[in-house]
């Protein structure tokens, strides 16, 4: 198998983007439950729901992104603590924004009456999250390839 993949990809390009992308994985999970929990559970607002699973997404990525898939980074800890958070707080005020204009404004979903989101909207916002979020963590690869590790 390894053979296989080594006539296409460099190996240490195949495992740093495996890891990449299960560290997506995991940090999408992280930020699809947390949004959902924030939204339905906890009653909390689309962009306060969408902020907080962020943030608990972005701690996900970066652990799982310094100790897996950048791995030989040069950078200190907290220089690469810093750069990191700094850029995605960058993006995620484009994210947050995005989907304030495509829910709030755009769609002009009333996310507030519960039971006409459960009704007429099913799981709309959910997927538009997931949407945003897989934009996102495409963009932030590069970010984080490139300057943070």
């Amino acid at each position: 198998m390894s053979e296989f993949i080594a006539r296409f990809i460099d190996p240490a390009l195949f495992w740093e983007l495996f890891w990449y992308f299960l560290s997506g994985v995991c940090s999408t999970v992280v930020s699809q439950v947390g949004y959902s929990v924030c939204f339905r559970k906890f009653h909390l607002s689309n962009v306060w729901s969408k902020s907080l699973s962020w943030f608990a997404a972005a701690t996900t990525a970066f652990f799982m992104m310094r100790w897996l898939a950048f791995s030989g980074t040069e950078s200190g800890f907290w220089e690469s603590v810093w750069l990191f958070y700094s850029t995605r707080i960058g993006t995620v005020i484009v994210t947050v924004a995005l989907m304030w204009v495509v829910i709030d404004c755009w769609l002009k979903w009333n996310l507030r009456d519960r039971e006409r989101v459960r009704t007429e909207y099913g799981w709309w916002p959910e997927v538009i999250n997931l949407i945003v979020t897989i934009l996102e963590i495409v963009v932030n690869y590069f970010i984080a390839k490139f300057w943070v590790f």
